[in-house]
C-alpha cells in the first residue's frame, strides 16, 4: 500500500507523463537515426553487424518503455485537474543536480583522463550505489561497511560484464 496522498500521486503521475514524452521522443529519434545509418552493403557486411543495429534496438526499447510509462501515468491520473500546484522540495532539486553531476563527471573526469574504462566503471557504479542507496540499505539493517562491500561487488560485476560485452561481442575498443 502506498503512503502517497492523492495530490502527491497525481503530481508524481504528471511528472511521469512529462518524462515519458521526453523518453518517447528520444527513443524515436535514436531509432529513426539508426535506421538511416549507412548499412555498408557495398562492403558485404553481415546484416547482424550493421552499425545501426544495436542503437536501433536500444532506441526501440526506450520508445517502448516511454510508452509504457505514459500509459501508467495516465492510469494514475496524470491528466486530472490539479488543485494547488506545489513546487518540488529544494532537497529533491539538489539530489537531481548531484546525480546529473556524477553522470557527467564519469565520462569527462574518469574515462576522459586516462583511467582505464573498467576501473572508471567500477568506481562510478560502486560510488553511485554506496551514496544513493545508503538510506534504503540502512533501513534494511545494513551498516556502511556492508553497504560498501555490496557496492564494490556490484561495481565489479557491472564493470566486468560491460567491458567483456563491448570488447568481446561488439568488438569495441574501450579507452
Amino acid at each position: 500500500m502506498s503512503m502517497e496522498s492523492a495530490p502527491d500521486r497525481e503530481s508524481s503521475a504528471r511528472a511521469d507523463l512529462l518524462s515519458s514524452l521526453a523518453w518517447i521522443a528520444f527513443g524515436a529519434g535514436v531509432f529513426v537515426l539508426s535506421w538511416r545509418m549507412d548499412r555498408l552493403e557495398n562492403l558485404h557486411i553481415n546484416k547482424y553487424e550493421i552499425p545501426g543495429l544495436v542503437p536501433g534496438m536500444l532506441g526501440a526499447a526506450i520508445l517502448l518503455l516511454g510508452i509504457v510509462l505514459a500509459l501508467r501515468s495516465l492510469q494514475r491520473g496524470a491528466l486530472r485537474p490539479e488543485g494547488a500546484s506545489q513546487p518540488r522540495p529544494p532537497g529533491e532539486r539538489r539530489y537531481l543536480a548531484i546525480v546529473l553531476g556524477a553522470m557527467v563527471a564519469y565520462p569527462i573526469v574518469l574515462v576522459g583522463h586516462g583511467v582505464p574504462f573498467w576501473l572508471a566503471t567500477l568506481l562510478f557504479v560502486a560510488a553511485f550505489i554506496f551514496c544513493f542507496d545508503r538510506g534504503r540499505q540502512q533501513g534494511l539493517g545494513r551498516g556502511n561497511a556492508k553497504q560498501a562491500v555490496l557496492a564494490l561487488a556490484y561495481g565489479a560485476a557491472t564493470s566486468a560484464v560491460v567491458t567483456l560485452v563491448f570488447q568481446e561481442i561488439f568488438y569495441v575498443r574501450l579507452p
